[in-house]
């Protein structure tokens, strides 16, 4: 798999991108609103 990279990337250029991924941002904001969610569903199982 290596030498097939190699042999990929042998005459290109490498380009690298700074900055936050939208990719990442848009995963984070998922967990926090299961886990809000997780949250909310076990306060309502709770009795008082």
């Amino acid at each position: 798999m290596v030498s097939l990279i190699d042999r990929l990337v042998h005459r290109c250029e490498v380009v690298l991108i700074e900055g936050e991924s939208y990719r990442l941002k848009e995963a984070k904001e998922q967990a926090e609103r299961k886990t809000a969610l997780r949250a909310a569903a076990r306060g309502k199982g709770k009795k008082a």
